[in-house]
């Protein structure tokens, strides 16, 4: 009576929601007579539903949560807690596990007896159950029938992948050599092995990560970049690939981004007493333009965005252009340069001042046209906040008269320049996470005067140098020379 319940839901369903007709409907009840295939499984094996469209109908029938398994990592132990018969009968994978708690992945939730069964199995245990795909558990049932997983590329990609989210690595980088790849991750700005993996695999996984990235699989001679987003263990994460061709293949390398964290404050960023309140004074500016300078990897955006965080309110508009978003801000609006259709920052800038913006973050100052438009946009009573490639703020300085921008355009309604690196923090003998330091300019009105009189950059007064905020720092016990000097080297010491 209860499957008949169920599968009379689940047809009314996907009927009124037009993922299925009458005819459609007919003829799966017909075959359904004389199959043990599921109704849902069938429309999908029969191309007449997509997997994902079940996933959705069956999770609000049965008030269970969606699992996705496409990227997730299962430890062995875990996968042979539940006997291997049960599994395999019922179509259910266990893919969490703790002392007090497991975490089960089924196809089927209307699945009373499997319910039972799975609970019986782990008694004394919290059980909570969840549904996946039928294709992503059925292979992981097949990993429970081999000795080993990583006969398995694409499961290997996972475990890399997860493996890397659990060691809080900023990428990971896939370096083709003559009889192997070796595989890298840059933890706290450090790049460390972490396995090795033979070439056979490595084909199928670098196809597996252009096809998720939507990369062109049949190039391999041009550099190309794309981005994913997977969801792994309750964990929204962006993957940014960029391939680059090398002697023996190419090079993989994969930006992670933790969606989940969230975006920190000023203060969780560790940014010492000084610096915090110079920050907050430059965003009290109602209108300019301030930039944020350093390489890759130095922090430039994680700042941005805890400084937008600190501005955000109800009684302004604030807008940010972006390639991609990196994380979202509940009550600010961001565009997604590629998502938008943009095809430039400097044409996104255009498009949102139209919007009537309050403040403006620009993802990256790029090329002389995304320059002029910034700060002409800050003419306009806006407060723009922007970064730059540049090592310090006369770098900056000097790399907007690169962009063909005169002084006289942006000194006027420049704020300040502000540059910083992350630096790894010692504690009892280990580098525990990072922290910045900091080099900074203001821009008072009698340095703009001067400034734009003497046509001479070199004038410039920095508030706080780097020599200064390394000094702080060894003071301090923060971290030791060893660090410094692979930051900054030994000649900037």
């Amino acid at each position: 009576m209860t499957e008949y319940f169920a599968l009379k839901c689940i047809g009314e369903i996907l009927s009124n929601r037009g993922l299925l007709t009458s005819e459609q409907i007919s003829i799966l009840s017909k075959r359904r007579k004389n199959s043990n295939i599921l109704f849902g499984q069938l429309a999908v094996n029969l191309g007449f539903l997509r997997e994902d469209d079940l996933l959705k109908v069956l999770s609000e029938l049965y008030a269970v949560e969606i699992i996705s398994l496409e990227f997730l990592y299962i430890d062995r132990n875990i996968l042979q807690s539940i006997p291997s018969e049960i599994a395999t009968l019922r179509h259910v994978i266990p893919f969490f596990m703790d002392e007090k708690s497991v975490k089960i992945a089924m196809a089927d939730p209307g699945d009373l007896r499997a319910i039972d069964e799975v609970t019986v199995c782990y008694k004394g245990k919290k059980v909570e159950f969840f549904i996946a795909k039928e294709s992503e558990i059925l292979r992981f049932l097949e990993v429970m029938k081999q000795d080993d997983e990583q006969k398995d590329p694409l499961l290997l990609l996972n475990k890399i992948i997860f493996d890397a989210i659990e060691l809080k690595a900023s990428d990971i980088h896939f370096e083709p050599h003559e009889n192997l790849v070796r595989v890298r991750l840059r933890i706290d700005g450090v790049l460390r092995i972490l396995r090795t993996v033979d070439l056979d695999s490595w084909m199928r996984i670098k196809s597996r990560l252009k096809l998720i990235s939507n990369l062109n699989i049949t190039e391999n001679r041009r550099p190309q970049s794309g981005h994913t987003r997977i969801y792994l263990a309750g964990k929204t994460i962006d993957l940014r690939v960029s391939t680059h061709p090398s002697m023996f293949g190419e090079n993989f390398v994969i930006r992670i981004f933790n969606l989940s964290n969230g975006v920190k404050s000023l203060l969780e960023l560790g940014f010492p007493v000084d610096d915090f309140l110079w920050l907050k004074r430059i965003i009290s500016f109602p209108s300019g333009i301030f930039l944020i300078v350093g390489p890759t990897g130095s922090g430039k955006t994680t700042t941005l965005y805890s400084l937008l965080r600190e501005i955000n309110s109800v009684s302004i508009n604030v807008m940010t252009l972006e390639d991609p978003i990196e994380y979202q801000i509940d009550g600010i609006k961001q565009l997604d340069l590629r998502e938008e259709g943009i095809l430039s920052f400097a044409d996104g800038v255009r498009s949102i001042l139209r919007q009537d913006p309050d403040v403006m973050l620009v993802g990256e100052i790029r090329d002389e046209a995304t320059a002029s438009t910034a700060v002409r946009a800050s003419l306009t009573g806006r407060l723009v906040l922007a970064t730059l490639h540049a090592a310090t703020p006369l770098e900056g300085i000097r790399r907007l008269l690169d962009l063909r921008l005169k002084l006289s355009d942006f000194v006027p309604n420049l704020i300040g320049i502000f540059s910083q690196r992350l630096v790894r923090h010692l504690v009892n003998g280990e580098y525990i996470g990072r922290f910045p330091l900091t080099e900074y300019i203001y821009f008072s009105s009698k340095l703009k005067r001067d400034l734009l009189k003497s046509g001479d950059i070199s004038i410039c007064q920095v508030n706080k140098t780097f020599q200064e905020s390394c000094k702080k720092a060894l003071e301090n016990n923060f971290t030791d020379l060893n660090e410094i000097a692979r930051v900054f080297g030994d000649a900037n010491l």
